[in-house]
């Protein structure tokens, strides 16, 4: 059994995911199977590329797992049949967008060991906005010392640490803080596309298991699971992130633009059935 499953939900983006794949192939981190969970209209499982990639994760000692599986629900349950298929103890949700420098997954996974955390973070960098400087929305909290167990509620101040997150913020916020090779830890609100999880807390929590309650075009699943998860065992992001953002168009919206519901409706009852006070834990348990 791999160490690490990552799972790769992916919906009409060849050209992002075969970008993504390369980024899995390159990782010095080996010890890996990807599953991938694909509901385009027609399937890339054999596309001569993909079919190259897949070897060379093989040669590398990994494994490439592929599902084409229509109809579309939506992104939480992709994330939900994913979540199914994993049986590692470590998972990665990698969004088919994203680029990993090499060693993003080895650092992710020495992180999750050390701060024994319930998820670490890389959040990719949109690269077009390089020139488009907003200090005011790179306010970093650094972890200082081990990550613990946090609430953060909306419309409190820690909820606007999302705001790191928009346009090329947190490059520019490494590169104020940081000297020439540090790595740091900060603080989230949540944090999207290249997400290291240990699955028993995954689980814990329900994982996406609530992804029928929501209609076909929603976001926020992973805002939803990263908060209960930071209640009862803390969570983190590494910075600099080593990820960069394809910034291909999203697929999770409606005819509109929008979206038709957000996970976060869900918090108040998911936080009483799975992260209560009393059942907040130490990242040492």
């Amino acid at each position: 059994m791999a160490s690490i499953d990552i799972l790769l939900p992916t919906y009409n983006r060849p050209a992002s995911l075969v970008m993504t794949l390369t980024g899995v192939a390159a990782q010095t981190f080996r010890d890996v199977r990807v599953v991938v969970s694909e509901q385009s209209e027609g399937s890339l499982e054999h596309d001569p590329i993909v079919q190259a990639l897949r070897r060379i994760i093989a040669l590398r000692g990994g494994a490439l797992e592929w599902h084409h599986r229509p109809p579309v629900h939506g992104i939480a349950e992709q994330r939900h049949f994913l979540l199914s298929r994993a049986r590692a103890d470590l998972v990665l949700y990698l969004d088919d967008d994203v680029l990993m420098d090499s060693a993003v997954l080895k650092r992710m996974v020495a992180t999750i060991g050390r701060e024994r955390c319930a998820f670490v973070g890389a959040f990719p960098i949109s690269t077009s906005y390089r020139e488009d400087l907003r200090p005011e929305q790179q306010v970093v909290e650094l972890w200082e010392g081990p990550v613990r167990p946090e609430a953060v509620d909306p419309d409190t101040s820690a909820w606007e640490r999302w705001h790191l997150h928009r346009a090329c913020n947190l490059i520019h916020a490494a590169g104020r803080m940081l000297k020439p090779g540090e790595h740091r830890l900060y603080k989230v609100a949540w944090v999207a596309s290249c997400v290291l999880y240990e699955r028993k807390k995954l689980e814990a929590v329900g994982g996406f298991s609530f992804w029928s309650r929501l209609p076909r075009y929603h976001s926020g699943e992973e805002v939803l699971v990263q908060n209960l998860l930071m209640r009862r065992w803390g969570g983190c992001a590494i910075m600099p992130s080593g990820t960069y953002s394809a910034e291909v168009d999203s697929t999770v919206l409606n005819e509109r633009g929008t979206v038709d519901g957000h996970a976060l409706m869900l918090l108040p009852e998911m936080i009483a059935r799975y992260a209560p006070p009393q059942e907040r834990e130490s990242p040492l348990a």
